[in-house]
């Protein structure tokens, strides 16, 4: 008989009428059938539950959940310049950034996340926690004009983001990501160093553009063109470029990103709380611009909830737009799952025979999907993460019945308490 790595039996898979098994193998969906008759190594009982593609975070810096409420209610530049800097200044090291990546990791795989794409300090620690864990990342340092812990010049941030794109080139759940901050930090030459180097290796660039109308100014008055047009004129802009928010943009400049084939990560939550404005993500998606969703940093946010930062996108876009079809809930669905995993070149983000076994199973039995119409309706506009009974990253079970598999919990918990003492000693010095 047959034999699977996981079985997955009596599940819904919406758009398909009954009730469905899935045979996993060698970390991809080999099998969809009404009945598998075979073995599994792991078997899952379904029950009726739903079956949806996982979340893939397109934005983020993993490690700031250890920074999360602080500096609330303040506008973009002056939560980094008056808290946020000033505490990275103080604590960043391996250790902080490993602790914050961990909580960060639990967190997304308990709000239904298998693949983020971050930008921070010491990265080559969330590499190795994603590696333990079993979850999938992009990670790459953010590279700076200014000095930090891990460089004093762009030539050195270069130098170790080389080292890196070396160390982890070809693993199996994490890849390298070349990470200029943003125009503001970087000048044209930096960034044109990172663009050497991502082409050299193959890799991706992920960078921050057109956040605030504060950047736009101050890019305009420094180089005569807004951020979009300063990029493309340096030759940045590419099918491997990655930029975060895109928030403030024109017409002109959308023709120029549908015409390089650049990638979005729209990141709704945290443009609202830091009042940076609502990126055009309607138009964009109608030009067929491939937009993907990223929560940014859990200090601004301030979570990793995929499935919320969903509902707010196809809700905050249906308001400001005053059109109940501006995103609905297909599209956004496929947003925040299927284009992030095609953004990075991976197979995944469909329930479909060849794919990536990338998923997660939603518990049905409860009063938001009661009665149940529309999986994916419901699953967008009514859940909450409580209902993510079961995620699968790669054919591996992360977290089953509510329970992670991988991760000590508690332990995770106690090591961010700790860290919270020392940061709230630091900022009583100050007072």
């Amino acid at each position: 008989m047959e034999k699977y790595d996981v079985l997955i039996k009596d599940i819904i898979i919406p758009g398909k009428e009954g009730k469905w098994d899935i045979g996993i193998s060698g970390g991809k969906i080999t099998k969809i059938e009404k009945k598998i008759e075979a073995q599994g190594k792991e078997v899952i009982l379904g029950n009726g539950k739903i079956a949806f593609p996982s979340f893939a975070n397109m934005h983020t810096h993993i490690s700031m959940t250890l920074l999360r409420g602080l500096g609330a209610d303040l506008p973009l530049m002056d939560w980094l310049q008056k808290v946020i800097w000033p505490l990275e200044g103080e604590f960043v090291s391996p250790e902080f950034v490993r602790d914050g990546a961990l909580l960060g990791i639990v967190e997304s795989i308990k709000t239904g996340t298998t693949l983020f794409m971050d930008m921070y300090f010491f990265e080559e620690e969330i590499g190795q926690v994603c590696e333990e864990v079993g979850i999938r990342a992009g990670l790459g340092f953010g590279i700076l004009d200014f000095p930090t812990k891990i460089a004093k010049n762009p030539e050195e941030y270069i130098k170790r983001a080389r080292k890196f794109a070396e160390d982890f080139k070809n693993r199996e759940l994490v890849f390298p990501v070349i990470c200029p901050h943003a125009p503001y930090t970087c000048s044209p030459n930096t960034l044109r160093m990172a663009k050497e180097l991502a082409d050299e290796y193959g890799l991706l660039l992920h960078i921050h553009v057109a956040e605030t109308k504060g950047e736009v100014e101050r890019i305009k008055e420094e180089y005569g063109k807004t951020p979009v047009r300063h990029l493309e004129s340096i030759g940045f802009l590419d099918k491997n470029v990655l930029c975060a928010h895109m928030v403030w943009t024109d017409e002109e400049e959308r023709e120029i990103i549908k015409e390089k084939e650049v990638k979005i990560a729209h990141c709704p939550e945290s443009n609202l709380k830091l009042a940076s404005g609502i990126a055009p993500i309607p138009d964009y998606v109608k030009r067929g611009i491939t937009v993907c969703i990223g929560t940014d940093g859990a200090a601004s946010n301030d979570n990793l909830n995929m499935l919320e930062e969903m509902s707010i996108c196809a809700k905050l876009h249906k308001g400001y737009n005053m059109d109940a079809k501006a995103i609905d809930a297909k599209t956004v669905l496929k947003l925040a799952t299927e284009n992030g995993f095609k953004t990075v070149g991976i197979k995944a983000g469909k329930l479909e025979e060849g794919f990536e076994a990338d998923l997660i199973l939603v518990n049905a039995e409860t009063p938001e999907f009661q009665p149940l119409y529309d999986p994916i309706a419901q699953f967008v506009y009514s859940s909450g993460t409580e209902c993510i009974d079961t995620v699968i990253c790669k054919g591996k079970i992360l977290m089953e019945k509510r329970q992670l598999k991988t991760v000590d919990e508690e332990e995770v918990y106690r090591k961010a308490k700790v860290w919270r003492e020392k940061i709230l000693s630091f900022l009583s010095s100050l007072s």
